[in-house]
């Protein structure tokens, strides 16, 4: 078994800082350890970008077995093709066709923050939650609130046992399989260490897969914060990591969150019944809170700002402010604006400046192209002859994939109301080419992040979410002090609490009732 170090921190002490620049560092530059010996694993895609970037600039050269999620590292040992065999979008029908019981059922899901699908079905959901939390699926009713009447187990076990027989069949994959398989399979490459960050966002089945690479190593490393919890509708646990053993190295002084900041955040914690006791002290800087204050009054002129809410709904509503006072935002609510049509409109500019971009980029320009317009050839309006293109020129997309129009960007079949928006923002000195200074994201969106101005909404959620979302909070209160503890804690300089717009809204420092 190998030896495990614990790294515990709450929110800005550089948990992650400590496993690359001393542990990892030590592996490498002190242990002598084959970087082909070591894995780095993560929760998130975020996360593993992150720590790509640390490792390079700490170890420049140094290459590891993995730095990954544990879904990618069993994908790849397992030998899984996820373009083959991973059961999503139109795939579904063949098990429709083949389980005659679900071909009237729903399988459209969406893939959220972190990678992971969720599934619009209530049932799919159920047999999900089952298998990351490794409990029944009456089990899995129980703690997802899905009372008799909601979801039929009888209906449930069948479906599940149906997929089974599917799978065993076609060697169709499901998204948890790839945890599954790697440990039944015993898939675990030779490796000597293993590092393990944000640890407590992992449900019983991910931990499950940890514990068996860690078996198979010398040393583990594993970071975390289990006041930090916020994917228990996931399966995440903060149980795992609180009754985490080894040695540990506590992380305690915060370079994100200042004094004034850290005073509110330290009210939540004393509401959180189940939580590993830590120390925690702020950066040397007083920052500045700001209550009870309301979204229009705030001044955005200037700095980096994060508008959080609790759910999509509420960013939604947030979203039509900015677009009244001509601010750009950035983030998956914004439907004035998206994010596909922004990038169409930089990676535009940057062609008729005479620059050079991915082929892959090209295509998301194509989205806005119309045959019926003049915009392209016949035929070449999808944008597949792109398919395979490293990277293409205006002169490239005119001469080899149909292109008839160069020049403005207007000329792109962008939404009316869209463009208007566009042109008011242009007006007033932005550029459209530079990242936004504000950021609309629900809280579980930016965990792990940070900003200068952190607006944080208290409702639970709209006026139709809010009574049945307070309802659910009171149910399980600590996952909803954990919630509103990382919304607070993302403030670098200034937090501002916002009014309530509704009946039912969350408090710091008092219980949930």
């Amino acid at each position: 078994m190998a030896i495990r170090r614990i790294i515990p921190g709450p929110p800005g002490t550089g948990k992650t800082h400590r496993l690359v620049n001393h542990y990892l560092s030590k592996e490498i530059n002190e242990l002598g350890t084959d970087s082909q010996l070591i894995a780095y694993l993560t929760f998130s895609r975020a996360t593993v970008k992150d720590a790509t970037e640390r490792i390079f600039k700490v170890l420049p050269g140094v290459e590891l077995k993995y730095v990954s999620t544990l879904h990618y590292m069993g994908t790849k040992e397992v030998g899984i093709n996820t373009t083959q065999q991973l059961l999503n979008g139109k795939k579904w029908n063949q098990f429709k066709s083949y389980s005659s019981i679900c071909r009237n059922m729903n399988f459209d899901s969406y893939v959220d923050a972190y990678g992971n699908p969720v599934h619009q079905d209530k049932n799919l959901q159920v047999i999900n939650y089952s298998r990351a939390k490794l409990i029944s699926l009456e089990e899995a009713c129980i703690e997802l609130n899905y009372h008799e009447g909601t979801v039929d187990i009888d209906f449930t076990y069948q479906i599940e046992k149906d997929l089974e027989t599917f799978k065993e069949h076609t060697k169709m994959v499901e998204f948890s399989d790839m945890i599954k398989l790697f440990v039944e399979r015993d898939a675990c490459p030779t490796l000597e260490a293993v590092f393990l960050d944000e640890a407590q966002d992992l449900n019983k089945a991910q931990f499950k897969m940890f514990e068996y690479i860690e078996s198979r190593c010398e040393r583990s490393y594993v970071a975390g914060d289990d006041d930090q919890t916020i994917y228990g509708f996931q399966g995440a646990d903060p149980n795992i990591f609180i009754n985490l053993k080894g040695i540990r190295d506590d992380q305690e002084q915060s370079r994100r969150v200042p004094r004034l900041v850290h005073a509110e955040a330290k009210k939540i914690l004393g509401q959180i019944n189940s939580r590993l006791e830590k120390k925690w002290f702020p950066k040397d800087a007083e920052g500045e809170v700001f209550k009870h204050v309301y979204l229009e009054e705030i001044d955005y002129s200037k700095g980096e700002w994060m508008i959080l809410g609790a759910t999509n709904k509420l960013l939604e509503e947030f979203s039509e402010h900015f677009y009244r006072i001509g601010l750009r935002t950035f983030g998956k609510t914004n439907k004035i604006l998206p994010n596909d049509v922004l990038e169409a409109y930089q990676f535009w500019k940057r062609l008729n400046a005479g620059g050079i971009i991915e082929g892959k980029h090209a295509q998301k320009i194509y989205k806005y192209l119309n045959y019926n317009k003049g915009h392209t050839a016949y035929g070449y309006s999808s944008g597949k002859t792109l398919v395979n293109i490293e990277m293409v020129t205006l002169e490239d997309l005119k001469k080899n994939h149909g292109l008839l129009v160069t020049g403005s960007w207007e000329q792109l079949n962008f939404n009316e109301d869209t463009k208007k928006y566009m042109k008011t923002l242009l007006k007033n000195g932005d550029d459209l080419e530079t990242k936004s200074r504000i950021e609309l994201s629900t809280i579980h969106g930016a965990k792990g992040r940070e900003r200068e101005n952190i607006v944080l909404c208290m409702d639970y959620g709209t006026e139709k979410q809010a009574e049945w979302l307070s309802g659910e909070a009171a149910k399980d209160p600590d996952a909803t002090h954990r919630l509103f503890f990382v919304g607070t804690t993302r403030a670098m300089q200034r937090l501002y609490i916002l009014a309530p717009r509704t009946s039912f809204s969350y408090s710091i420092g008092y219980p949930i009732i």
